[in-house]
């Protein structure tokens, strides 16, 4: 899943470079964040930027194919939130 975010968050910056410098840094940053193993921590403020650049997205037609690709990402991380927040399997 990770691997996914991982490109994802490449395409999702690269789509953004047509239509704000912010909004890929921001996108850019994601990518450097999930390098790595993200903790928790790091997914939540994934997650929140990923909000900002929705938020910042215009109108039009580019935009909303970005928001496809950019809803994706988000389901990705949250998803990994998701499974890093849940108990380990108790043994049996």
């Amino acid at each position: 899943m990770l691997d996914e975010a991982q490109q994802e968050a490449k395409r999702l910056a690269a789509s953004l470079r047509g239509i704000n410098r912010d909004l890929t840094d921001s996108a850019h940053a994601v990518t450097l964040a999930l390098e790595s193993k993200p903790d928790q921590d790091t997914l939540m403020g994934c997650a929140a930027t990923l909000e900002a650049i929705e938020q910042q997205l215009p109108p039009g037609t580019l935009a909303a194919l970005i928001r496809v690709r950019l809803v994706r990402l988000q389901g990705l991380v949250n998803a990994m939130l998701d499974n890093d927040t849940q108990p380990p399997p108790t043994a049996a």
